[in-house]
């Protein structure tokens, strides 16, 4: 008993993933399971057995997110800084924000407040490789804020309108 239910939360997470998969690649099937089934030139056949209602649960997903305009996933920043000086740690951030985009034009900045902090942020990254790129490039170019630059996990949001 306990091995079928941990095989049936393992196939809904896996089409879950699937779901969101075909979401965040503006997949404009009705249905990801015949899309699945449809014979494709030299692919395999694909065939899926699973109960109705897993069709069922993943059509009011789909419409759920139908009319979102954003997803918000998981994903790395470098943090540049972060203080808790008010006026201070504001200008020192602007400053800092001010440096980055003249030397890195592409890279996007974020600058926040959350009480009591200050904070800078940069760069949108899915993995922590990518984001250990940009913290070296900063490192080299800002020596004296090696201390500072670090890399953090934040949500990143994308807009899903095609435009």
């Amino acid at each position: 008993m306990k091995k079928s239910f941990s095989h049936i939360i393992k196939a809904i997470a896996f089409f879950f993933t699937l779901l969101i998969c075909g979401m965040a690649q503006a997949q404009t099937s009705a249905n990801i399971f015949n899309d699945l089934k449809a014979p494709k030139d030299g692919q395999g056949k694909v065939s899926i057995e699973q109960d109705a209602k897993i069709s069922q649960l993943l059509e009011k997903k789909k419409a759920a997110y139908a009319n979102k305009k954003e997803i918000t996933f998981s994903g790395y920043r470098v943090q540049v800084y972060m203080g808790n000086q008010q006026k201070k740690s504001k200008d020192d951030a602007s400053a800092r924000e001010s440096g980055i985009k003249s030397k890195f034009p592409g890279v996007t900045t974020y600058l926040t407040f959350s009480a009591p902090f200050w904070r800078l942020r940069v760069g949108d990254f899915r993995t922590h490789a990518e984001a250990m790129v940009l913290a070296n490039k900063l490192k080299a170019a800002y020596p004296s804020w090696e201390g500072d630059i670090y890399i953090v996990r934040d949500n990143e949001v994308v807009n899903t309108d095609a435009e």
